[in-house]
C-alpha cells in the first residue's frame, strides 16, 4: 500500500531505492547517470527495485541541467613538480538524495556546506577555494561551517543542516562512522580525508609525494628516517604506513616516535626526543610539527639541514616562512574540494596524472606498493607531490 501511494505521488527518493536495494545512494545515482561505472548485476538489481517502488528520474530536469552546464577546463601547476592538467567535465545529473535536490544544486543556485573542525589552520581555506571553483561553474555556492572539536556539537549542527542545504562536504573526523553512514542516507554527503564504506569519500594518496621525498633523502645519502606522528587518525596511519612500506623497499631504516600534539608546541616536544636519538632525517605528520622541530633545534644549536634534514606534510602557509623554509609533501587541498563538489554534482573526478607521475605510479604498482582504497568505487584518490625548500641537505658526516 505504501508503494502504491508513492507511485501516485511520485515522491520516491534515491534514498528509498538505495535502502530497498541495500546499496549506497551514490550507487543508485550512478545507475541512472553513468551505469558503465557500476557492476552489471547491481545495475539490474537497482533498476528492478526502482521499477517496483515507482521511482522515475525526471527527464525534464536532466535536460535543464545539461543545457545549463558547459564543459570548462582549468590548469593547475605545481611549482615543484611537472604540470598537471585537471579538466572539469560536465556530465550527467547531480548526486543527491532526490530529483528535486538534483535540480537545485545545478540550476537554481544550490548551497553546499563545507564542515571543518578548524578554520585557522590554513587547510580549510584551501579546500574551500577548490570547492568554490567547481560549485560556481554550476551556479552553486559553498558555505564554510566550523563546529569545533566537540563530536556532539558537530552531530547536532549536521542534523540542523538537513533540509537547509543541498549537499554537505564533511572535512572533520568528529562524527563517528555509524553516524556518517546514517546521515548520508538523508543528505547528499561526501567525506574528506578518510574513507567511509558505502559513502563517497575523497582522500589524499601519499604515494607519489612520499616516494619523491624518500628518494631525495637517499640521494643525499641518508640511510634512516624518523617519522614524528601527530595523531591517531586515519590520515596519520596512512602516512606512516606509506612511508614505512616505501622506505623499507628503498633500503632505508624507518623509525617512529610520537604521537605528539599536531602543533608547533608538539614539535618542540618532539625535538627534545630527536636530540637524544640524533637522527639525520625527519618527516613529520604536518608542517606545524616540522616548524616546531626546526625552531627548537635551531635554538639548541642543532643546524637544519646541516645536522638534520626536516620534511613536513601538507604544505601549509607556515612551511615557507620558517628559517630555513621547510620542504613539504604537498596535499592539494584545493583539488580535494573540487573532487568533493564534482561527486555531489554526479561528475567524474576529472583528474589526469602528468606523464612523470603516471610512470612513477606504474613503477610503484610493479613493486607491489598499492593503496588499499584504489579499488573502492566509493573512494576518490588525489595524488600528492613534493615542494622542495632548504630544510633538506646532505647527510652529516659520522
Amino acid at each position: 500500500m505504501a508503494e502504491q501511494q508513492r507511485k501516485a505521488t511520485d515522491r520516491v527518493r534515491l534514498a528509498d531505492v538505495a535502502d530497498a536495494a541495500g546499496v549506497a545512494i551514490s550507487t543508485v545515482s550512478r545507475v541512472f547517470s553513468n551505469p558503465d561505472r557500476v557492476n552489471f548485476q547491481t545495475v539490474e538489481q537497482v533498476r528492478e527495485v526502482a521499477e517496483r517502488l515507482g521511482y522515475r528520474p525526471n527527464p525534464r530536469k536532466r535536460r535543464g541541467e545539461t543545457a545549463q552546464s558547459q564543459p570548462n577546463q582549468f590548469v593547475h601547476r605545481d611549482v615543484a613538480a611537472s604540470p598537471s592538467v585537471q579538466p572539469v567535465h560536465s556530465l550527467q545529473p547531480t548526486y543527491a538524495s532526490d530529483p528535486a535536490a538534483q535540480s537545485r544544486v545545478t540550476t537554481n543556485g544550490g548551497v553546499i556546506a563545507l564542515v571543518v573542525k578548524d578554520t585557522t589552520d590554513g587547510v580549510s581555506s584551501q579546500i574551500l577555494k577548490g570547492a568554490q571553483i567547481t560549485a560556481m561553474e554550476s551556479g552553486s555556492a559553498v558555505g564554510l561551517i566550523e563546529p569545533g572539536q566537540s563530536q556532539q556539537r558537530t552531530q547536532q549542527l549536521l542534523m540542523h543542516l538537513i533540509g537547509k542545504v543541498d549537499g554537505v562536504i564533511l572535512a572533520t573526523d568528529s562524527p563517528g562512522i555509524d553516524f556518517i553512514r546514517d546521515y548520508a542516507k538523508r543528505v547528499p554527503l561526501v567525506v574528506l580525508n578518510r574513507p567511509v564504506d558505502s559513502v563517497p569519500s575523497v582522500v589524499p594518496d601519499p604515494r607519489i609525494g612520499v616516494v619523491r621525498a624518500l628518494s631525495m633523502l637517499r640521494r643525499y645519502h641518508h640511510t634512516a628516517v624518523t617519522y614524528v606522528s601527530g595523531s591517531t587518525s586515519w590520515a596519520n596511519q596512512s602516512r606512516w604506513s606509506c612511508l614505512h612500506d616505501i622506505g623499507q623497499r628503498m633500503g632505508l631504516r624507518m623509525n617512529h616516535i610520537g604521537p605528539v600534539r599536531p602543533s608547533v608546541e608538539g614539535g618542540y616536544q618532539a625535538a627534545l626526543a630527536l636530540e637524544n636519538s640524533k637522527p639525520t632525517a625527519v618527516i613529520t605528520y604536518n608542517d606545524l610539527i616540522a616548524a616546531g622541530i626546526v625552531l627548537r633545534l635551531t635554538a639548541d644549536g642543532v643546524r637544519v639541514p646541516e645536522d638534520v634534514s626536516v620534511i613536513g606534510f601538507d604544505n601549509t602557509l607556515i612551511a615557507p616562512v620558517v628559517t630555513p623554509p621547510i620542504t613539504s609533501i604537498r596535499i592539494p587541498r584545493d583539488l580535494l574540494g573540487q573532487a568533493a563538489v564534482r561527486l555531489l554534482l554526479g561528475r567524474e573526478s576529472g583528474a589526469v596524472r602528468n606523464p612523470a607521475d603516471a610512470q612513477l605510479m606504474d613503477q610503484l604498482k610493479e613493486l607491489g606498493v598499492r593503496n588499499e582504497d584504489e579499488q573502492s568505487a566509493n573512494v576518490t584518490l588525489v595524488d600528492t607531490s613534493i615542494i622542495v625548500r632548504r630544510s633538506v641537505g646532505e647527510r652529516r658526516a659520522a
